[in-house]
């Protein structure tokens, strides 16, 4: 199969540009006990959900916590109108909406005490592959395979047959020195194939790694954090039989099935057939099971003119010229991720030296990163990390074996003049002359830096995790995903096959097209082609969220009625879609919910749930809008 490019178009059709602006409804909470009106309350039936608090002397990356904060910890449940959630004391209850929005709470299963207390404890999380089958994680390295007693189904009796490990090995989440150094194990999706005499669970995790890389030439050692994330496999047998919680549940081999190193933790993956669809900021990191039909970044060719050293901060580059030259010979253009180093009428440097668009390592405040040129010979580039505290293991992407050899005390001499020369007005006069060139797509904005990576979505088999397409650098970006669904109903046939069918669509994603929200539905078409589509607009939806500070969640539903941003505490703001193509205005509502922390959202029929520490709210969307 050749590699194509997945491409998301944008349908003009389906912008509004006369939109001006959401019109504000008020909302009727109903009674002070929340029993009527468009907000209800309840208690929850089981004890308090507390999220796990990590140990001061945890370190992690801005990944992982990013992770840990937006972690949703209401779980969509097997079948319409039920959800899930995982009480302080590791009980998973499934709660079951009936038609007058009461909610009827099962105690299904009891995650078993972790043998290890001191392992890192991730968040506990339950994921529904169809309406008979559930993954129990632990938050930590277990994950228990339950199944639905079919003789006794409306009484929710859930059985565990069986439970396996993941992330097995070296450790490295923690202090940096410390000897109990351990990981902390994300989920990001699964699905599960039917045979006649087993089933067969795919799951990807990721977790945070360190690479040690050695070079004859140096005898340091170089270490920087990424991220692998680890498909395995595991096969349930068709006879299993088990016990709910306890020693009993038999052990389940996992096998691994590839690794596909990566810069972050990745928003979207989700299965379809023998592929899977994933979506990662600036992409997974290409290697040998990948054949772009894009040129690859070019690679710089004159590793013995440069030297460089790095703080947790910035990164400076000395480049030694073979000439004199001023800086009206110098065209250098410093962006967000990459340096095009240009010179005129200066042989000996045309020839030698060549930046032709060199991606960075990783990304750089383009705004606040300088170039020096001394004596005509030394041109130096100062580099402002966008991510503070990552460590580059080379200047460029492509690891030309250039070491940090730079020494400490002409670094400092080379800091000094940057210090000065930044805090001062700069002159056409002076001796040193400094250039900065700010990315045209770079928001200046500290607090969302992370959030405004670009997203790289690609299409990979399952067995290999070779990438048979992928998106390109000029896609939308990242806004956010649609709330979970229902998983497909019943075990009868194989799912794979099933999946891979002409219709097979997956949950759709909301991406930036300027100030908007465009939805994107992600599927095969009538080849079988995995490809996506523009099918709608939330107007102004991208403005409007990078407004929101204390922005914890953020989703919009699969039919594309509503876009909903929930704050930690308190305010949930509703967009709800304009009633037709052309209309110029559509209904926002602003819910307070009262104090307590916000731990998770979901949406059943027309219903939004809320689970906060100890009740549980749901907001009846149509009376919002009404």
């Amino acid at each position: 199969m050749s590699y194509s490019i997945l491409k998301f178009d944008t349908k003009t059709s389906l912008l509004n540009p006369k939109f001006e602006g959401y019109k504000l409804r008020l909302v009727d909470s109903g009674s002070d006990d929340g029993a009527s009106g468009a907000v209800q309350t309840y208690q929850l039936e089981s004890a308090s959900v507390e999220p796990r608090k990590l140990n001061v002397n945890v370190h992690l990356s801005f990944d992982e916590m990013y992770s840990r904060i937006h972690y949703n910890h209401l779980f969509v449940g097997p079948t319409a109108r039920s959800f899930i959630y995982v009480d302080s004391t590791g009980k998973v209850n499934l709660v079951k909406l009936d038609r007058q929005s009461t909610g009827h709470t099962y105690l299904i299963f009891e995650i078993p005490q972790a043998i290890n207390p001191s392992s890192l404890e991730g968040y506990p999380g339950v994921y529904c592959l169809d309406s008979t089958t559930m993954l129990v994680f632990d938050g930590i390295t277990s994950v228990y395979v339950l199944l639905k007693n079919e003789l006794d189904i409306e009484k929710e009796h859930w059985v565990a047959v069986g439970m396996f490990d993941i992330g097995l090995g070296s450790v490295v989440a923690g202090p940096v020195d410390g000897a109990d150094r351990r990981r902390m194990h994300v989920i990001l999706g699964a699905t599960i194939a039917r045979h006649p005499e087993h089933s067969e669970i795919r799951m990807h995790y990721c977790y945070r790694m360190e690479h040690e890389t050695r070079r004859s030439s140096d005898t340091r050692s170089h270490s920087h954090p990424s991220f692998a994330i680890q498909a395995i496999s595991v096969l349930v047998p068709g006879n299993t039989a088990g016990s709910n919680g306890g020693p009993l549940i038999p052990i389940l081999a996992s096998t691994d099935v590839h690794m596909l190193p990566t810069h972050a933790i990745p928003l979207y993956c989700k299965y379809l057939g023998d592929q899977f669809v994933i979506g990662v900021r600036d992409g997974v990191v290409l290697d040998e099971t990948e054949n772009p039909c894009t040129p690859p970044l070019p690679s710089v060719s004159v590793p013995d003119l440069y030297y460089w050293m790095q703080t947790d901060d910035d990164v400076s580059v000395c480049i030694k010229l073979p000439e004199t030259v001023t800086a009206s010979h110098i065209s250098c253009e410093i962006t967000r991720s990459s340096l095009l180093l240009q010179f005129t009428n200066a042989p000996e440097c045309e020839s030698r030296l060549k930046f032709e668009n060199a991606a960075f390592y990783d990304h750089i405040m383009a705004d606040e990163s300088v170039w020096t040129l001394e004596g005509g010979r030394l041109l130096t580039l100062y580099l402002e990390k966008v991510r503070s505290g990552v460590r580059w293991p080379s200047v460029f992407s492509t690891d030309d074996g250039v070491l940090e050899t730079i020494d400490p005390s002409e670094f400092a001499t080379i800091r000094e003049h940057l210090a000065k020369y930044t805090s001062e007005k700069v002159s056409s006069g002076n001796k040193l002359l400094i250039q900065s060139a700010a990315d045209a797509m770079d928001q200046d904005n500290d607090d969302l830096e992370q959030e405004d990576s670009s997203i790289v979505f690609s299409v990979r088999k399952w067995d290999t995790g070779e990438a048979i397409s992928s998106s390109t650098a000029g896609s939308p970006d990242w806004l956010c995903s649609s709330f979970a669904e229902p998983p497909p109903h019943g075990r009868v046939g194989d799912r794979a096959e099933a999946c891979s069918s002409a219709h097979a669509l997956l949950p759709p994603v909301c991406l930036k097209f300027d100030v908007d929200g465009i939805v994107y539905e992600i599927g095969t078409d009538a080849a079988g082609v995995i490809g996506a589509s523009h099918i709608g607009t939330f107007a102004a939806l991208s403005y409007i969220q990078a407004s929101k500070r204390e922005q914890r969640f953020m989703y919009v539903d699969a039919a594309m009625t509503v876009a909903v941003l929930a704050e930690t505490q308190r305010r949930i703001y509703i967009y709800h879609q304009i009633d037709s193509p052309s209309s110029t205005e559509a209904v926002q509502n602003i819910v307070d919910i009262g104090s307590g922390e916000l731990l998770g959202m979901q949406i059943t029929g027309r219903s939004l749930v809320l689970l906060r520490e100890n009740s549980l709210c749901l907001i009846d969307l149509d009376l919002c809008r009404m």
